[in-house]
């Protein structure tokens, strides 16, 4: 009888996350090893389960994708990871092309590609989607990611991007007809919320986060 090749679900949303596994459980060749819903756990749940392929979200909570996976490749590089999120941003697929991920694909991709990123990647070969397009704006859904897992609002998103390329406090009042008084109390509102105290751990972030 052929090995099963096993699979490790990431991702924190638990409908989407079931949903993937009973897709998946229904092939014969693959078997769910296991699910996790928390960036934090997948490192550890790679090291007991031992999957071939892991299928990895971006935006998960406490450590997020980008960073698990850059973990993953260092510790296993043997292990396969394919991005599988609703993010399409430029900045994610060439942070995951530097990385050396060998899989990115959309939420809103059937079985069947998923199934093909599968046994592409396990093949030692690349499968990126083919619905992503180079002309995709950078940060098309920073606001919707980092509003929900930094508790940011759009405008301090927006502060936080002109930051991160090195515009000062008049230059931001002045792009986003602001005083520069408010733009402080926006900066100190930010290094709050985020835990930072150096301007350039604020610009670090930007750039970390692909806001600048």
């Amino acid at each position: 009888m052929e090995a099963q090749t096993k699979i490790l679900i990431a991702d924190d949303h638990q409908l989407f996350n079931d949903g993937m596994k009973l897709m998946l459980t229904a092939e014969d060749n693959l078997q769910v090893v296991g699910q996790v819903f928390s960036g934090k756990d997948v490192l550890d749940a790679v090291h007991r389960l031992q999957p071939d392929v892991v299928l990895l979200d971006i935006n998960m909570p406490h450590l997020n994708g980008l960073d698990v996976a850059e973990k993953l490749l260092k510790s296993y590089p043997t292990l396969r990871i394919i991005m599988l999120t609703m993010y399409s941003d430029r900045k994610f697929v060439d942070d995951c092309g530097r990385l050396g991920v060998p899989g990115y694909i959309l939420k809103n991709s059937g079985v069947d590609e998923v199934l093909n990123a599968i046994d592409t990647v396990l093949a030692g070969n690349r499968y990126y989607d083919p619905k992503l397009s180079k002309s995709t704006p950078p940060n098309q859904h920073a606001d919707d990611s980092f509003q929900k897992q930094f508790q940011l609002t759009k405008r301090e998103i927006e502060i936080i991007s002109y930051v991160g390329q090195s515009f000062t406090n008049d230059e931001i009042a002045n792009k986003l007809f602001l005083s520069v008084a408010t733009v402080k109390t926006h900066r100190n509102n930010i290094n709050l919320k985020l835990g930072i105290n150096k301007p350039a751990d604020l610009v670090k972030f930007a750039v970390e986060h692909g806001l600048s």
